[in-house]
C-alpha cells in the first residue's frame, strides 16, 4: 500500500505500526510524490490523509491528481481524527480497522492484470522531477521506509548521488562537493531529476548525523543562503580579492582568527567570484558569507568590478603609436613579444592582473598564477600586425630575489606599484641593466582595480622605455 500525509512524523509512526501486521508500506509526503512513486509501482490501497485527498482552496485532490496520470488508479481510503464517513473513511488510531479494511481490498485486486506488470518496488528504480517532488522530502521519506540504496540527482549544474543504508543516508557527493554540503547543494535546486536505486551500496561511511537532522539543517542552511544574498547582493557581485593576506601570527593563533576566515583569505589571493569561494572551501555556505562580509568591513577583502567591461588600452587614432613603441621596446637578442614587468606585493598584483583582463585585446596567461610567488604572465595584449605585448608579475618576496635577474633580463621596463622589497629590486634591475619606472611617480596613489588607470600605466610605461 501506499500511504500519504504531509505530517511526515505522523506518516513514519503508522507506518511502523501497519509493518508490524505485514502489510508492505510506501510513503509520499504528499500528492505529487503519491503520483511519481504510483508510476513506478502499482499498489493495492492508497491511505491518505483527509487534508491531501480532500484539500481546501480549490486544490485538486489525490484521486484527481492520480486520475490524470495512471492509467488504472488504486482504491483511496482517507484517514481521519474521528468520526468517519461511509466506507473509505477510517479513523488514523484504529489499526485494526485499517488492516481489515486493507486486506479485504487487497484480495478484490488481487487478480488484476495491471498488478503483475509492474516491477517489484524493492527492486525497480523509481524516478521523481524535483519540480515535485523536492529532494529533501525523498530524503525523509526514504529515511522512513528505511531503504537502502543510491538517490541520483541530476541538475542543470551537474549530478550527484546521496547513499543510504537502512534509511540513514551515509554519504553524499554533488559536482565537486561532498557530505553536508553535497546535500545543502541538491535540497537547494528545484529543477531536474531524482532516481532511487534500491540495492545495497559499498561506501565509506562520511556522514553520521541522523538523516532528518540532516536534511533540517541543511535546508536551514540554504536559507539562510538566500537570506544573506538578497539582503547582501552588491556585496557579492564581481571578484573578490584578499588585499591584505592573512599573517604568519593570524595564522598561528586560531583565537585571532578563525580557520574558515584563514581558508578564505588564502583562497583569495586569487581573485575568486563568491560562487567559486563557496565551491573550493569545504566549510558551510552561510559561514563562509558571513566571513566575507565581515572581511570586506575591515577592508581584508576587496570587490572588483566585473571584466565584461572592456576598456580601450587607447584609441585608435592613438594605436599605430602604441604599436611603434611596441616594436621598440623587443630587447635585441631575446625572441618574442616586448615585455613590461610590474612588481608589487602578491596581494596588489592580484587586484592588477585582474584589471589587466577588462583591457580590449587582452588575452590570459596560458596558465594560472602559481602557487608560490615568483614570477608569472600576466596577460598578452595584441596590438596588431604581428605586434603583442607581455605584461609579467614580479611579486616581491625578498625571499626570492635570487631569481629576479632571470625574469627581468630582456624586459623594456619594470614598473614598481609600492615600495615593497625596494633595495632588492634595485640591484636585480640594475645586474640586468633594465629601468624601473615608479608608478607612485606618475599617479599618486595608483587604484590597480581601475581598468583606466591600468590602460594608462602601461602606455606610460611603454614611452619610458630608454631603448
Amino acid at each position: 500500500m501506499l500511504l500519504v500525509d504531509h505530517d511526515v512524523d505522523a506518516l513514519a509512526e503508522l507506518a511502523a505500526r501497519l509493518r508490524e501486521r505485514g502489510i508492505r508500506v510506501s510513503l509520499a509526503n504528499g500528492s505529487q510524490m503519491a503520483c511519481e512513486r504510483s508510476k513506478a509501482t502499482a499498489f493495492d490501497v492508497v491511505l491518505a490523509s483527509r487534508d491531501v485527498a480532500e484539500p481546501r482552496g480549490g486544490e485538486m485532490g489525490l484521486i484527481d491528481v492520480l486520475s490524470v496520470e495512471l492509467a488504472r488508479v488504486p482504491p483511496l481510503l482517507v484517514l481521519v481524527d474521528d468520526d468517519p464517513n461511509g466506507e473509505t473513511s477510517l479513523v488514523r488510531t484504529d489499526i485494526e480497522g485499517i488492516v481489515g479494511r486493507i486486506e479485504q481490498l487487497t484480495r478484490q485486486s488481487s487478480a488484476s492484470a495491471a498488478r503483475s506488470s509492474v516491477a517489484s518496488p524493492s527492486l525497480a528504480p523509481s524516478a521523481h522531477a524535483l519540480e515535485r517532488g523536492a529532494v529533501a522530502d525523498l530524503l525523509v521519506v526514504l529515511s522512513a521506509e528505511r531503504r537502502s540504496g543510491t538517490l541520483t540527482v541530476a541538475t542543470a549544474k551537474g549530478s550527484g548521488e546521496v547513499r543510504l543504508v537502512d534509511g540513514s543516508v551515509v554519504d553524499a557527493v554533488y559536482v565537486r562537493l561532498e557530505g553536508a554540503k553535497a546535500i545543502g547543494r541538491m535540497i537547494s535546486e528545484g529543477e531536474g531529476s531524482a532516481t532511487f536505486a534500491p540495492g545495497a551500496p559499498a561506501v565509506m561511511r562520511r556522514i553520521f548525523e541522523d538523516t532528518r537532522v540532516l536534511v533540517d539543517q541543511a535546508a536551514a542552511a540554504a536559507r539562510r543562503v538566500d537570506e544573506l544574498r538578497k539582503s547582501n547582493a552588491e556585496a557579492f557581485e564581481g571578484t573578490l580579492v584578499a588585499v591584505e593576506p592573512p599573517s604568519a601570527s593570524e595564522g598561528a593563533a586560531s583565537t585571532r582568527m578563525p580557520a574558515v576566515a584563514l581558508d578564505v583569505l588564502g583562497r583569495l589571493r586569487i581573485p575568486t567570484t563568491v560562487d567559486e569561494l563557496l565551491d573550493d572551501l569545504p566549510h558551510p555556505d552561510p559561514e563562509v558569507l558571513e566571513v566575507v562580509l565581515s572581511l570586506l568591513g575591515t577592508a581584508k577583502v576587496k570587490r572588483l568590478g566585473r571584466t565584461s567591461s572592456r576598456v580601450q588600452l587607447c584609441g585608435a587614432d592613438q594605436l599605430h603609436l602604441l604599436r611603434a613603441a611596441a616594436s621598440r621596446a623587443r630587447a635585441p637578442g631575446f625572441e618574442g613579444a616586448a615585455r613590461v614587468v610590474f612588481a608589487a606585493t602578491p596581494a596588489r598584483l592580484a587586484i592588477f592582473g585582474h584589471t589587466v583582463l577588462s583591457l580590449a585585446d587582452a588575452i590570459p596567461a596560458g596558465e594560472a598564477a602559481p602557487s608560490v610567488p615568483v614570477p608569472y604572465v600576466l596577460a598578452s595584449i595584441r596590438l596588431g600586425d604581428g605586434v603583442a605585448l607581455d605584461l609579467l608579475a614580479l611579486p616581491l618576496v625578498p625571499a626570492y630575489a635570487p631569481m629576479w635577474p632571470m625574469a627581468l633580463a630582456g624586459a623594456a621596463v619594470v614598473v614598481r606599484l609600492d615600495d615593497a622589497a625596494e633595495e632588492a629590486l634595485r640591484d636585480a634591475c640594475s645586474s640586468v641593466s633594465v629601468a624601473v619606472l615608479d608608478a607612485r611617480a606618475v599617479f599618486g596613489d595608483l587604484d590597480e582595480s581601475s581598468p583606466v588607470q591600468v590602460a594608462s600605466l602601461i602606455k606610460t610605461a611603454l614611452d619610458a622605455d630608454p631603448r
